[in-house]
């Protein structure tokens, strides 16, 4: 029986050995450098990586403009760099990549907005996959096209400001609120918007009116009540006339 056991284990632990070994492999980490528009490593970024359904794994730059981050698979994801400026990249990952990020071989957008600061959407067509928000005035580089759009108004009660029209690379666009920069120059992008009511002139015309009449039956209640007062007062003086004159 001893043999027949020990013959058991044995043909049991060959199996196994003969079996694949399963090992779980390790989030794949994105080795970023980042050097700034002046040629210099960018110290102390904010690094955050995209994958396509927009979550996100984020991490800062050391003094040597490095920072590694973790991604969940092998993939091509987009980087934004944040700083005094954006630098948007992407980048594809197989396995542990490492992947530099300059913004000294990248042309920049210079977005901006008169005669209010506006939220405006930005998408590297590289990636479309996710929209970044940003508000004016700012700064974008990239190494491709890049999509830019504003808000056809914005609501600051009592006042609106209605796009009038972008102006960028010598043209002016005054039907779309969205510009497509192809990024082979530096660009300056100005939005115009023109200040105006919130509300229509016929509604501010209502709502006078209704001021006044508000105003007009405070005055003429309170004008009755004081009459009202006066009367009173007056019978009271008549009756104690009255009785004075019964006492006698």
């Amino acid at each position: 029986m001893r043999k027949l056991g020990l013959l058991v284990a044995i043909f049991i632990a060959a199996i196994l050995l003969a079996l694949p070994v399963t090992v779980a492999a390790a989030d794949p980490t994105v080795n970023i450098t980042v050097i700034g528009s002046d040629g210099n490593p960018l110290a102390n970024a904010e690094v955050t990586i995209y994958d396509e359904t927009g979550d996100t794994y984020e991490g800062t730059t050391n003094s040597s403009g490095m920072v590694s981050i973790e991604v969940p698979s092998n993939a091509t994801y987009l980087v934004v760099v944040k700083d005094e400026y954006y630098i948007l990249d992407t980048v594809t990952v197989e396995g542990d990549t490492n992947k530099t990020v300059d913004a000294s071989a990248m042309h920049y957008a210079k977005i901006e907005s008169t005669p209010k600061t506006a939220d405006i959407t930005v998408v590297l067509l590289a990636f479309e996959d996710v929209d970044l928000s940003m508000t004016t005035n700012v700064t974008v580089y990239a190494p491709s096209d890049l999509n830019v759009t504003f808000p056809a108004e914005i609501v600051e009660t009592p006042y609106k400001y209605v796009l009038e029209k972008i102006e960028y690379d010598g043209r002016e666009e005054t039907e779309e609120a969205t510009v497509t920069l192809d990024m082979t120059e530096d660009y300056l992008v100005t939005a115009y918007y023109t200040k105006t009511f919130y509300l229509a002139l016929e509604y501010w015309v209502l709502i006078i009116l209704g001021i006044i009449v508000v105003v007009a039956l405070f005055v003429a209640w309170t004008a009755g009540a004081k009459e009202a007062r006066s009367k009173i007062e007056e019978w009271r003086e008549r009756n104690r006339k009255f009785v004075k004159k019964k006492a006698m």
